[in-house]
């Protein structure tokens, strides 16, 4: 487990950006980054980022493969609020990612057969490999993907249903009357996002500093489900300054001291 500090958002949102950026470098010209990928306010801007590093001639994501984490059940096929069309939005239109090369969770398939939509979407991630990357943010309950809390550590991609808490809050995010918002959705399992190989979590955030403790001074707990990633051979906990309020400063100044010190005697980290 490796954590980094950063001053704020936007500081953390360039953090992430380079962190996928600087896997993407080490494939081969033909291979592919395989990225399980999030939706929301915490990865906006960097995706912003990396649409802008494309627009300059910077960068290109030709060669990455993007699985998506999550998707909601019984919305409209082009709802605003579905994750696709989320990520159609803040990513593909302003990136040049190959349509060929996103996949995701189809909540709309003519038979509603779930079950198997999830079981091929699994397949279909070891077919190409496995995932190289990982990365999302959390919620104040510490909820990963839609996996809320109480979810299985070893669930794998899975229909489940929304908490209460969590409607209430899309209800409130959407302007839509809670009997309209989902009460299901599409997500990938713990287990399954645990088996990346590298893991990016983002807090950014006081709402989030909940969260980020029990990630660094508490241990797994299947109530706050992100905690079980401090036992990933290679994860890494990203978060601005205000996601760190409810650590101790003891903990904070650990971990500033032990990045300072691997960029003092290896370099960048």
């Amino acid at each position: 487990m490796r954590v980094f500090l950063r001053n704020d958002y936007e500081d953390l949102s360039h953090f992430a950006a380079d962190y996928l950026i600087s896997l993407l470098k080490t494939k081969e010209k033909g291979e592919y980054l395989n990225v399980a990928l999030p939706c929301g306010y915490t990865v906006q801007r960097m995706y912003a980022i990396l649409g802008e590093k494309v627009k300059a001639g910077e960068l290109s994501l030709k060669q990455l493969r993007v699985f998506h984490i999550d998707e909601f059940l019984d919305l409209p096929e082009k709802s605003e609020h579905s994750q696709i069309q989320w990520m159609h939005t803040n990513l593909y239109s302003i990136v040049d990612i190959l349509p060929s090369n996103v996949h995701y969770l189809n909540p709309h398939r003519p038979d509603s057969d779930y079950l198997t939509e999830c079981s091929s979407f699994e397949s279909l991630i070891t077919s190409h490999g496995g995932l190289d990357l990982t990365f999302f943010g959390t919620g104040a309950d510490g909820h990963v993907a839609r996996n809320e809390p109480g979810s299985s550590l070893k669930s794998s991609s899975r229909i489940t249903k929304l908490a209460y808490d969590t409607r209430v809050q899309l209800s409130e995010r959407w302007g839509m009357p809670l009997p309209s918002v989902p009460e299901r959705a599409l997500t990938m399992g713990i287990s399954t996002l645990f088996s990346s190989e590298n893991v990016l979590v983002l807090f950014t955030g006081v709402s989030r500093s909940r969260a980020l403790e029990m990630c660094l001074e508490k241990s797994v707990n299947h109530m706050f489900p992100v905690s079980a990633f401090q036992k990933h051979s290679n994860c890494t906990f990203a978060a601005d300054e205000p996601a760190t309020y409810e650590c101790r400063v003891k903990t904070v100044n650990y971990f500033k001291g032990i990045e300072k010190t691997s960029e003092e005697v290896f370099g960048d980290p």
